[in-house]
């Protein structure tokens, strides 16, 4: 099967959702796999869909952050020094919800291990009733983990003809949570974008059994992406409504 990869330049957080929502709803229009790797031009919080836009209060470093939601779950993420990944799949081509996050899991474990990076993925999830704020300060079945401190997390949203799956790689620690360790710091190892994206995209391939080709977005998704961005992703009424 083929996967269409688009490489993204740092941008907004609003904009990354709105492409990445695009990413979703094309992938049930036209039976396509996308695979998406991108970063933010500022450090940016992402709520879970589910979060109270109330609880943005339980985290005073991040106050001043530019803000989003996610169309996935799960807990808020401060997006900063990092590499994020989305792929999107058409409904009748997806493996189920834990099959793709442990494929793409497991590929990550074996990138890293190729870059020097020793990673496992977590098998003892919180029993905490309520949750950290954080997602990088919980632990899920799956996660990816490097001497305890959790590197890697991903979230799905799922809809009738396709799933979204898009996560966090946790390069550097952040100023803004100095209390979650990167790559960097677990594993006293310095990976550079290219280098990990060099590294994982062939491993990725090969355990999704997809021949990953370079893409573009085409042009007449723009208007749709930018209309996204501002009727959900950058619209308080949307942000607020939880």
């Amino acid at each position: 099967m083929d996967a269409r990869l688009i490489i993204d330049e740092p941008a907004a957080g609003a904009h990354n959702m709105a492409v990445d929502e695009w990413l979703l709803h094309d992938a049930g229009r036209s039976n396509c796999i996308w695979l998406r790797l991108y970063q933010w031009n500022t450090p940016t919080l992402t709520l879970g869909y589910f979060q109270s836009w109330a609880d943005r209060a339980l985290h005073p470093a991040s106050s001043q952050l530019d803000t989003t939601r996610r169309a996935s779950g799960g807990g808020a993420i401060v997006h900063d020094r990092e590499l994020t990944y989305s792929v999107a799949i058409p409904t009748a081509r997806a493996p189920s919800a834990g099959e793709l996050y442990d494929q793409v899991h497991q590929s990550l474990v074996r990138a890293f291990a190729e870059c020097g990076v020793d990673a496992r993925l977590c098998d003892t999830p919180d029993q905490s009733p309520s949750p950290a704020f954080l997602c990088f300060a919980r632990r899920a079945t799956g996660d990816i983990l490097c001497d305890r401190h959790k590197i890697v997390g991903s979230a799905q949203r799922r809809r009738r003809l396709a799933v979204l799956q898009h996560g966090s790689i946790l390069l550097q620690r952040s100023d803004v949570t100095p209390q979650l360790s990167g790559i960097a710091e677990a594993a006293g190892i310095s990976i550079e974008r290219d280098s990990l994206e060099g590294v994982w995209l062939p491993i990725l391939g090969q355990v999704m059994g997809w021949k990953v080709r370079e893409a573009a977005i085409p042009a007449p998704a723009i208007p749709w992406i930018n209309a996204c961005e501002m009727e959900r992703f950058r619209n308080p009424e949307w942000l607020e409504r939880r």
